[in-house]
């Protein structure tokens, strides 16, 4: 994994801890346009993903 790819995935997951869901999937998403292979990036999402989801349910 390069810096570049950590550090675009760090970003992302600073935004999903203060409860940024969008903006972390949007960092996320800009990780995988430049990283299309990151696992990271692909786990990440697809947690976010599913709690989005599940808030929506919930409300």
């Amino acid at each position: 994994m390069s810096y570049r790819e950590m550090a675009l995935c760090n970003v992302a997951f600073c935004y999903s801890q203060i409860g940024e869901g969008k903006m972390a999937i949007d960092w996320y998403t800009r990780t995988l346009k430049e990283f299309p292979e990151s696992g990271l990036a692909q786990t990440a999402l697809r947690m976010l993903y599913s709690s989005e989801s599940s808030k929506e349910v919930s409300e």
